[in-house]
């Protein structure tokens, strides 16, 4: 079996590609979004449709349930026991999703440092809640991994908790920790293509643009809010990209009320 990773920017083509090649070639698709893996997310979260899935076999999709939550290191794990499952069944396995750190964590492995204390995440999520705790952290983490700030968006408060909390927990950058890694790294145990989109700017914002209306027209705002009736503000689906701004827009009492939400 082969495995091809199918990479790029959110709202550049990935998963119409994947199930393009993957149903020409008798292949399958298996999910690489640390969104995608979770349950009851599912508008924010771009998720295969029904139809999609009648198309081509999808993997490890709707898997983490709340409270829970997963990790790179449990996502790899996971990640290896299902393309064992599958290696005499496809030819082709075609690795789609939007989370870069998944893609390295499966190809070059995780460097062994455990999860940061309760109290530091504890900690981490209020400073994350108050109204300037993402930029006060940005600042932070642009002071002690300047490396980690220029691949990390600061309204990525995800992304932004977890590399506090690694250097709080750790007293280390992210960059040391791999530095450790790299002799310890083991060659990819299959055949790899990597297919990068590559859309220029201008097309790549009006396709984002695209999708946002797109997901406000299938009732995207309303799945967040039903979801707040059920889930924690700070449980990390939650704190992504386009459910966080979702879950800010729904504080706003007046308009809740302007739009009789």
């Amino acid at each position: 079996m082969k495995l091809v990773f199918v990479v790029g920017p959110t709202a550049s083509g990935k998963s119409a590609l994947a199930l393009h090649l993957a149903e020409k070639f008798s292949g399958a698709i298996v999910n690489c979004d640390s969104i995608q893996i979770y349950k009851r997310v599912n508008i924010g979260a771009a998720k295969p449709s029904t139809e999609d899935l009648v198309r081509v076999p999808h993997f490890l999709y709707d898997l983490v349930d709340y409270p829970e939550e997963i990790t790179a290191g449990s996502y790899r794990k996971m990640f290896f026991e299902k393309i064992k499952e599958l290696e005499s069944v496809f030819p082709l396995v075609f690795v789609v999703g939007g989370t870069g750190f998944y893609f390295q964590a499966i190809e070059k492995g995780m460097y062994s440092v455990g999860a940061a204390d309760a109290t530091t995440k504890q900690q981490v999520l209020e400073e994350l809640a108050e109204p300037d705790g993402p930029s006060r952290l940005y600042e932070e983490l642009r002071s002690k991994d300047p490396v980690s700030a220029s691949r990390i968006s600061i309204r990525d408060h995800y992304r932004l908790g977890r590399a506090i909390e690694i250097i709080r927990a750790h007293n280390k950058t992210i960059l040391e920790i791999q530095n450790e890694f790299q002799d310890q790294q083991k060659p990819f145990p299959y055949p790899l293509l990597k297919l990068g989109m590559n859309v220029d700017k201008e097309t790549l914002l009006i396709q984002v643009k695209d999708r946002v209306k797109k997901m406000l027209k299938l009732g995207f705002v309303s799945e967040v809010k039903s979801l707040l009736e059920e889930v924690n503000e700070t449980w990390a689906p939650m704190l992504s990209v386009g459910y966080k701004e979702v879950v800010q827009f729904l504080k706003n009492d007046g308009i809740k009320k302007e739009l009789d939400l």
